[in-house]
């Protein structure tokens, strides 16, 4: 079996008409394409298609996160950045053999409207911000960026990142974190921060971000060695934590 992707004709034609099809998702299988299409709207791909076996068992979806990140970056490791950000791949894998764990993270029995559709079937924000909101691109990419193959636990970073998915927002969507080499030292110093003592809210990791955003127009961030940028983060976050102290003081 190959990996399914869509023609671009045949995505934008279920996108067009998701009004119509919106009631459908809240089905348990996705038979209803067949019908609706009278013929299969699937694609094979170029790729063979991984075994994957996803996470479903938690009464709280967001908690299966970090091992399903875990599964489908291994799974899918041999995509490229370009191939990655592929709406007609994503959508395919959402729309055919994942349909039912989109259902499962995302409620869409009990939410299946248009907005919930676009979001985390296709790519409902611009590209940026759509990779880490649509339902499977959002495992491959959170991989992506935090994976750390030089660490003997690559994924320690990634567990940090997913046990709160504003953390995937905030920390992801961001401009700087196209850079892993960035990322991985922003990440690891606010851990760093919260081992030492010093609370880091997602309210004080916007912050973080703003500084981080600010060194950027200082330095060349791609140039700086990650550990100086961890440990300008790491300081920021003891400044801020000290200020904090001195307000509430």
């Amino acid at each position: 079996m190959m990996m399914p992707f869509f023609k671009t004709d045949d995505m934008n034609t279920v996108k067009n008409n998701i009004s119509s099809f919106v009631n459908h998702f809240a089905e348990d299988d996705n038979t209803w394409l067949q019908k609706a299409f009278g013929r299969n709207i699937f694609s094979d791909s170029k790729f063979p298609m991984p075994q994957v076996s996803l996470d479903m068992n938690d009464d709280i979806p967001g908690k299966t996160d970090s091992v399903n990140i875990t599964a489908v970056y291994d799974a899918f490791r041999f995509l490229s950045d370009s191939q990655a950000s592929d709406e007609r791949l994503w959508s395919a894998l959402c729309l055919g053999p994942f349909w039912t764990y989109v259902q499962y993270r995302w409620k869409v029995k009990k939410n299946h409207s248009i907005n919930n559709i676009l979001q985390h079937y296709f790519f409902g924000f611009g590209a940026r911000r759509s990779l880490t909101r649509n339902a499977m691109s959002r495992l491959w990419w959170t991989g992506r960026l935090t994976y750390d193959k030089m660490d003997s636990d690559p994924y320690h970073l990634t567990r940090f990142v997913a046990q709160n998915s504003r953390f995937i927002v905030d920390i992801l969507e961001r401009n700087t974190s196209n850079n892993p080499e960035i990322l991985r030292p922003f990440i690891q110093a606010v851990i760093d921060a919260q081992v030492a003592g010093i609370p880091v809210s997602s309210e004080r990791i916007r912050d973080l971000e703003i500084y981080l955003d600010e060194l950027g127009g200082i330095y060349i961030l791609d140039c700086l060695p990650e550990q100086k940028i961890h440990d300008r983060i790491l300081k920021k976050a003891e400044n801020l934590a000290e200020k904090d102290k001195k307000v509430a003081g």
